[in-house]
Parts: C-alpha cells; structure tokens; sequence
C-alpha cells in the first residue's frame, strides 16, 4: 500500500474516532437521559412495564397495563389484517410506548414538555418520532376508544413513503373516527364502525341546513377543525369514511382507498380530487351520504 494511502487511512482514523466515540456514547447515553426525564416529568406516581409489543405507563396502583396491552394487539393486528395493504400500513417493528395519565392535568404538564401542539381540548395526542401515544384517563370516557383514535393516526404516520403525510384534515381525523369506533374484545370483533347516535344527530341538523356541507368539510382546512364547528366536522369526516368504506359500494370503496393512497404522497391535495376518484359531484355525494345516514340512524 502507498505511503500516502496509509497515512490518509491514519488521518481519517483519527479525524472519525473521536465521532465514533461521541456516537457510541449517544446511543447508550441519551436513553437514560430520556427515561430520566421522563421519570422526572411523571415524579413517583407512574409505574411501567413491557408488555408485549407495548410498553404501558400508567398510574400506581392501576390494573389497566393487561387488558389495555391485549386490546391493542388485538387491534392493530385487525387493522394490518383487514386495511394493512390498502392503505400500506408498516408491520409493527418498535415498541409502542402507552401513556396512561391519572388527570387531565399530569396529561397536559407532561404533553407540553414533550410536543409543541395544544393538548387542553384533547384527550389523546401520539407522536411518530418517539413512536408513542397518550391519553388522559377521563370518568367518561372509554381509553380504548381513545386509544384506538390515536393508533390509527400514529400507524398512518409512518404510511407514507417519504415523512409524514400531508393529509386532509377531514380524512385523518375521519379515518381516526371511523377505527376508534372497533369493538375488539368477545368472540365477534368488528374493526371499525359508524356511531349511530352522532349519524341521528347530523341527520337533523342536515335537515335544519345547520350541518357542515361536505364540499366545506373536504376543503377545510385545519381552522376548521379548530373552530366552534370542531366537534361536528369529527363526526361527519367518521361518518363520511364509514359510508364510503362500508356504505357507498364496492366501485366506491376501492375507488376512496385509491384516493388515501394518492394523499399519502408528498404535499396537499388539489380541490376536486375526492369528486375525481369517486366520479362523483359533491352534490350528489352529500345526498348519498346522508340517505346512508338515514338507515344507520336509530
């Protein structure tokens, strides 16, 4: 070998080691640093174990760890099991970390130390990058519900083929609706569903013309889903992704999912391309739709 080569071999050895060192020393390091903070963050009053394919945090003293650990399995391998193809979901790889939070405020001390996203109207958020989700234990509501909302967002994240996708507001958040709405305990799971009692409601208030229109709702952006109309544009995207996923056809489902696969792909979507994959104007998707209402309604 050339003197030369050896002793750029030597150089780069010696300019590249103490990186090596620096990032042996951050791989073993910076977790520690992390559960510490995090243990700091929660102080003694959350306890954690591995469970599975999940790794559950939850208050002292709570018997929520098994159950919540065994539904979640169920659920994200009904999920890959029935729409993993379709909507090209990753096969689960990394553990999932589960939060279980006591109160609405250990919920929104530990959230505002970790994302950079307001939390005081919401019962869940998850995060792609640390692979995580968490919710806030609330007497009135079902945590799996909650939890099966925020798992489809996290499993759609990590969908797409270059970052995060830039979706539609009314399609994450209808997709998230119609999945939390899975009964996966029992003999008989069901992946998915509409809530009769929300399709009565907006059924009524379509009839007063006091509804969101689906070319406003399609169009939205996310002022809207954050504006006093919040709550309604939720359950008409679920109901909207539950009709034409289980209501509209055949032709009409194949076609929907065609139109996930092309918002999946990098930067937002045109106006008019929903109408252009189902064939159908907003006019007579807007009566379908609430026709579709009408016999799911109780």
């Amino acid at each position: 070998m050339p003197l030369r080569t050896r002793l750029l071999i030597i150089k780069l050895a010696i300019v590249l080691a103490p990186l090596a060192l620096a990032l042996a020393a951050m791989h073993f390091l910076l977790p520690g640093c992390a559960r510490r903070r995090e243990a700091a963050l929660l102080g003694g009053n959350y306890t954690s174990q591995d469970i599975g394919r999940f790794r559950i945090v939850e208050p002292r003293g709570s018997c929520l760890a098994a159950a919540i650990a065994a539904d979640m399995e169920a659920f994200t391998a009904a999920l890959y099991a029935e729409y993993g193809r379709a909507l090209s979901l990753h096969p689960l790889a990394d553990r999932i970390t589960i939060r279980l939070f006591a109160t609405k405020e250990d919920f929104e001390h530990f959230a505002g130390a970790r994302i950079r996203q307001d939390v005081s109207h919401a019962e869940g958020y998850y995060d792609p990058v640390s692979w995580s989700i968490a919710i806030a234990l609330l007497s009135d509501e079902e945590p799996r519900t909650t939890l099966f909302h925020e798992a489809t967002h996290l499993l759609m994240a990590r969908s797409a083929p270059l970052g995060h996708p830039d979706w539609s507001p009314w399609l994450s958040e209808g997709m998230a609706v119609f999945f939390e709405n899975s009964t996966v305990g029992g003999r008989e799971p069901r992946l998915g569903g509409a809530d009769r009692s929300s399709a009565a409601h907006v059924l009524a208030l379509a009839r007063q013309g006091r509804h969101v229109p689906l070319r406003r709702l399609v169009g939205g952006d996310d002022a809207l889903f954050h504006s006093e109309a919040a709550s309604l544009c939720y359950a008409e995207s679920g109901l909207l992704v539950a009709y034409l996923l289980t209501g509209a056809g055949r032709p009409a489902r194949e076609a929907f999912l065609r139109y996930v696969d092309f918002e999946r792909q990098p930067g937002p979507t045109p106006p008019g391309t929903l109408e252009s994959y189902l064939r159908t104007p907003f006019d007579t998707l807007e009566r379908d739709w609430l026709a579709f209402l009408q016999r799911i309604a109780p």
